[in-house]
C-alpha cells in the first residue's frame, strides 16, 4: 500500500473539511429568523395574484421533535415538487393522542403529548429593512420568508377586523411591522410587536433599483418550495427513536447558525426582462 505522510499542512485545514462534510446533513432553514433580542422592522408582502393568493399568509401544520419540524401528514398541501399531498393518517398525530389518552391533565405523558401535537405555522413574503449581504451591501429588494406563530396571526386578524390601521398591506402607503424580540428558546416573547403608526411607501423614488430587484425576485418564491412531506414510515421511525432516546434524524438537525451568519447570501436575480416603467407607480402594478 502506498501511503503519503499527512503533512502539517493537511492537517491544519482537516477541521475546516470535517465541518463542511457535516454541515451537508444539517437542516438549512428557507425562513428569515433574527437570531438576538431587538425591534426588525418588516414590510408584510400582497398577496400575488400570478399565483392566485388571496392571503398574505399561508398556514401549515408542523410537528416538532426535538426541535427540528415536520409537516403533518394530515393536510392537503402541494410540496416542492408541485405534487400534491393529499391529507393521510400522521403517526406522530396518532401517537400524541395515544399519550393524551392514557394521560392525567398536567402530567409527563400529558406535556409530551404536548409536544408532540401538530402546531399551527403561518408564513408570510417580508421585505426585511436594514437587510445587508455577505459583502455588508443593502440587500432590501431581496424578500424572505418570515415564520410566525398563532399569536401574531391572531393580531393582524384583529388589526383587519377593527381598520383602526387602514389597508396596511398597500405598497404605496401601508405600514411596516414592528417585530420585537425578547429572550430565546422557549422563554421568547413577541409580544410588544406591533404594526408602525406611520404610514409609508415600500420603496420611494430614491430606491426604484430595489423594487425592481424585489420584482424581479418574487416569482421565485412560491409558498409550496417550502413544503416537504416525509413518509409516514420515516416518521414513525423519528418519532419513536426520540421518545425511547434514540439519535435526532441528522438530515433535519438545526445548525447554530452564528448572528453574523443570520443572512443568507443574496442569489443573482433571476433574468427576465427589464421590468416596463420607470416610476413607482408603475412598477407597483407589476407586483
Amino acid at each position: 500500500m502506498n501511503m503519503n505522510d499527512f503533512t502539517d499542512e493537511d492537517f491544519s485545514s482537516l477541521l475546516s473539511a470535517m465541518e463542511e462534510d457535516e454541515a451537508k446533513d444539517k437542516f438549512a432553514s428557507l425562513y428569515w429568523k433574527p437570531a438576538k433580542e431587538g425591534v426588525y422592522k418588516l414590510r408584510i408582502l400582497t398577496p400575488l395574484k400570478q399565483f392566485g393568493e388571496k392571503l398574505f399568509f399561508v398556514k401549515h401544520k408542523i410537528h416538532y421533535i426535538d426541535g427540528v419540524p415536520y409537516f403533518c401528514l394530515s393536510q392537503t398541501l402541494k410540496d416542492k415538487n408541485g405534487v400534491e399531498h393529499v391529507a393521510e393518517a400522521c403517526p406522530i398525530c396518532a401517537k400524541s393522542k395515544q399519550l393524551y389518552n392514557g394521560a392525567v391533565r398536567d402530567s409527563e405523558e400529558w406535556k409530551l403529548a404536548g409536544k408532540l401535537r401538530a402546531k399551527d405555522r403561518y408564513v408570510s413574503r417580508v421585505v426585511v429593512r436594514g437587510k445587508t449581504n455577505a459583502d455588508g451591501e443593502n440587500a432590501e429588494g431581496y424578500p424572505e420568508f418570515w415564520e410566525f406563530g398563532k399569536k401574531i396571526h391572531d393580531y393582524f386578524m384583529e388589526a383587519v377586523r377593527l381598520g383602526e390601521c387602514g389597508n396596511f398591506l398597500s405598497l404605496k402607503d401601508g405600514r411596516d411591522f414592528n417585530f420585537s424580540k425578547k429572550g430565546n428558546g422557549i422563554n421568547t416573547d413577541y409580544s410588544s410587536s406591533a404594526l408602525a403608526m406611520k404610514t409609508s411607501p415600500i420603496f420611494d423614488e430614491a430606491n426604484m433599483d430595489k423594487l425592481k430587484t424585489l420584482i424581479e425576485q418574487l416569482p421565485s418564491m412560491e409558498y409550496s418550495k417550502l413544503v416537504e412531506f416525509r413518509s409516514p414510515e420515516e416518521l414513525k421511525r423519528i418519532c419513536d427513536e426520540w421518545l425511547t432516546g434514540g439519535a435526532k434524524d441528522p438530515s433535519q438537525e438545526k445548525p447554530q447558525t452564528p448572528v453574523e451568519e443570520e443572512t443568507a447570501p443574496i442569489e443573482a436575480p433571476v433574468e427576465k426582462e427589464e421590468a416596463a416603467g420607470q416610476n413607482i407607480d408603475d412598477l407597483l402594478k407589476l407586483i
